[in-house]
């Protein structure tokens, strides 16, 4: 919409309201002009499935919400109100709501009294739904080197450029290495050929990776790469070093550069985007002690982080666990509390844990609550070196060291995400729903994994590589999707 065309409807907006309203009170407090729109969850194409919790940013919302609505695209056409849940959730600088559960992809947009914002187009997508009766893995396209130790990252970059990233890790040497390799997700989420990218400046394994999009981010550019910290030696030598990979239209790595460093050396770290930052947690420094320490730092529309910023710190030290944000949450899932190395495989161990963590994410500051809350529910088994995957309204949590991780006792566990960041009673899935069932006497530790989509909009999870506990040293190449 033009500024004239935006003008007018402005103006017939107010003319209606005031007619409607016998010439005052009705409509939002505060606003000096019609609302604009900044962003979707920190995103300029932002997206998520129906029931997800989305915040709105930009400006002249209205410090009440009064007669004010989101409005998004609606399946068969038209538009769908969102609903604001509390009168909190609406500000005269961003509102949090879901989407609507008859939402279709298409514009979202903000109308007060004074007029309506510029639009945002939102993609739905569709959850991957985790439930023993449905979860079914089959072997996509292998990994050209078994890898442990490695990162993998999705990119969607726009019409049918999504893409898998896999970023150093280490092969059956346990020496860290510097390739990276990308993959299309085709139209099934099943993968394409894997082909090399351009190599990371140094070798790295136990890093952690994230991809800046316009879908997450407000960065002007297709997408950035970043791959945080990790291990520069077989025996855990941390680094703070922060690389960020330029990609273009088609997903191709044009180069790699560094941008601000984490404020300490750490490997085996956890990183997410949520609203336009990256946020780090836990991991080990030198000697392999595990730490406590969150950070965020803001994505520049160029690509660079700003400074670290330190946040609330995890309960206790830990390491080897996974990190997962789901609506204004963020998530921690067992890991370990020793000095662990990165490749020991060792089944039995006294610190690793089963807690389940969460913290709210202010959404004003992008900060967090002043403390952690212990979940009521705890994980099966006490586990590190294993995954946990937000997909739909629920957590995967893939294999790992644990107490019968030889035989894949509890391979794949999930549990549902709360809307008051809770998460409910962990279920395991037994029998042709896990991987083991597929490759019987393999059980992975140091993998990957992610949740792609795939043309259709549909969530797939995506485990990539790892070592076996049962031949540790032998990395694998598989990646099973579901």
């Amino acid at each position: 919409m033009d500024r004239g065309t935006r003008a007018a409807v402005a103006a017939a907006i107010v003319a209606v309201g005031l007619a409607a309203c016998g010439g005052g009170g009705g409509g939002p407090a505060g606003p000096s002009g019609p609302p604009v729109l900044n962003s979707v969850n920190g995103a300029l194409k932002p997206s998520g499935p129906t029931g997800s919790t989305v915040i709105l940013q930009g400006s002249n919302f209205g410090a009440t919400q009064g007669s004010s609505v989101v409005l998004f695209a609606k399946s068969g056409g038209g538009a769908d109100t969102a609903v604001i849940a509390t009168a909190a959730d609406w500000t005269n600088t961003f509102i949090v709501t879901t989407v609507p559960g008859t939402a279709a992809t298409g514009p979202v947009r903000v109308v007060t009294a004074l007029g309506t914002s510029d639009s945002l187009t939102f993609t739905v997508t569709q959850n991957a739904a985790f439930s023993p009766s449905t979860i079914s893995w089959s072997a996509t396209t292998p990994l050209p080197v078994g890898l442990s130790g490695h990162a993998a990252t999705f990119a969607a970059l726009g019409g049918s450029v999504n893409l898998v990233y896999v970023t150093g890790g280490a092969d059956s040497t346990y020496a860290p290495r510097t390739t990276v390799y990308v993959a299309p997700v085709l139209g099934t989420g099943q993968l394409g050929t894997w082909t090399a990218a351009t190599p990371l400046p140094a070798a790295r394994a136990f890093h952690a990776a994230v991809v800046a999009t316009p879908s997450n981010s407000t960065v002007t550019g297709p997408g950035y790469l970043y791959v945080l910290g990790g291990d520069s030696t077989a025996a855990g030598a941390p680094v703070s070093t922060v690389y960020k990979a330029t990609l273009d239209a088609t997903g191709a790595i044009t180069g790699w550069t560094a941008t601000t460093p984490l404020p300490a050396p750490v490997h085996s770290l956890g990183a997410v985007i949520f609203d336009g930052n990256v946020y780090v947690a836990g991991g080990s420094t030198t000697g392999n002690v595990p730490v406590a320490a969150v950070y965020r730092a803001p994505i520049a529309p160029t690509g660079d982080l700003g400074a670290w910023v330190a946040l609330t710190p995890l309960p206790f030290k830990r390491s080897y666990g996974g990190l997962v944000n789901f609506g204004l949450y963020l998530y921690a899932f067992g890991g370990d509390s020793g000095t662990v190395t990165p490749n020991d495989s060792s089944i039995a161990s006294a610190t690793r844990v089963a807690d389940i963590d969460f913290v709210k994410i202010d959404i004003r500051t992008g900060n967090l609550a002043p403390a952690w809350s212990l979940n009521g529910s705890a994980l099966i088994k006490q586990v590190a070196k294993h995954t946990a995957v937000a997909a739909g309204g629920d957590v995967l949590i893939t294999a790992g060291l644990y107490n019968g991780a030889g035989s894949g006792a509890t391979e794949e566990s999930y549990a549902q995400f709360n809307p008051d960041g809770t998460v409910g009673s962990v279920n395991g899935a037994t029998g042709s729903h896990t991987i083991a069932s597929n490759e019987p006497g393999v059980d992975l530790f140091n993998h990957a994994a992610l949740s792609v989509v795939d043309g259709s909009g549909t969530a797939h999870v995506l485990v990539l590589g790892g070592d076996n506990v049962n031949a540790p040293g032998k990395m694998r190449n598989e990646v099973w999707i579901y």
